[in-house]
């Protein structure tokens, strides 16, 4: 007997996610350690907020932990990188 995998609507959002973080290095490569930090940071300000609004079931992998937490530390990380993003000096 066989089973069938049906795609969940989590590897969706994690797929969506990830490209986000893969055109943020290409654009940090392409155009300095600023724009790529802030794309960066945004992406995972986008990952938060998902994660605060979505069900579990369509969370997917975002959802590892608390909510809370989950929203917690992706807050953190998201204004880290965009504070990083403003400090570092960009090369000429």
């Amino acid at each position: 007997m066989t089973t069938e995998r049906v795609p969940t609507p989590g590897n969706a959002v994690l797929l969506t996610l990830v490209g986000g973080i893969v055109v943020a290095l290409v654009l940090t490569l392409l155009a300095g350690p600023t724009p790529g930090g802030v794309l960066l940071g945004a992406d995972l300000a986008v990952a938060a907020v998902l994660r605060l609004v979505l069900p579990v079931r369509v969370a997917g992998a975002l959802a590892v932990r608390s909510r809370g937490l989950d929203v917690a530390i992706l807050l953190v990380l998201a204004v880290s990188c965009l504070v990083l993003a403003g400090v570092v000096p960009t090369p000429v």
